[in-house]
């Protein structure tokens, strides 16, 4: 799995289903960075990556062998923090049901796997994406606000689970053969 691949796939999952259950309704899905951020935004749906942690229960992630001989492999498992925005035009009621639209189907897909996975990259079969709700205090959000140039728009976070970087080849622990006791004697 890949931090890029993951937020294609949400990218790609909110549009797919958006044009699936009513149309975009003439707004664009897009994937966020700072730069993006800028004063008139209008008709847009943004996912942006604010935070990337390690998943503490899943630090070292094991993958299955590729083959009965090959070596083990491990990857870091990570979380991944987004925010969900809306940006409409002039009426605050369709950002509003947009907004709705988008957490409705990241709800009905907390997990995504499979041909739901974005094919620009290669996934292992037992790949998945854990979507949730994240929380994120007012103090904290309106302090991120602060450090983009828009002013403050309604924004939903979510964390993804698990992210793993790329796969590395984990050796084997050496096998003994023997072992040796030794014993220590009392003292009197």
């Amino acid at each position: 799995m890949f931090i890029a691949g993951a937020s294609a796939t949400l990218r790609r999952l909110l549009e797919d289903q958006l044009i699936a259950t009513g149309g975009l309704g003439g707004y664009g899905v897009s994937l966020f960075s700072t730069r993006h951020f800028v004063s008139g935004l209008t008709d847009r749906v943004a996912l942006f990556l604010y935070r990337v942690e390690v998943d503490e229960t899943r630090r070292h992630v094991d993958l299955p062998r590729l083959a009965a001989t090959a070596p083990r492999r491990v990857a870091l498992g990570l979380e991944l923090h987004y925010l969900l925005t809306v940006w409409g035009g002039v009426d605050p009621a369709g950002e509003q049901i947009m907004l709705a639209r988008c957490m409705d189907i990241l709800d009905r897909h907390a997990v995504i796997t499979g041909n739901l996975l974005d094919p620009g990259y290669p996934w292992e079969p037992e790949d998945a994406l854990r979507v949730s709700l994240s929380h994120l205090s007012t103090e904290d959000m309106l302090r991120l606000w602060d450090s983009l140039e828009p002013p403050y728009q309604i924004s939903i976070p979510y964390v993804v689970r698990t992210i793993r970087l790329g796969a590395r080849e984990r050796p084997d622990p050496s096998m003994t053969d023997s072992r040796t006791l030794v014993t220590v004697s009392a003292v009197p």
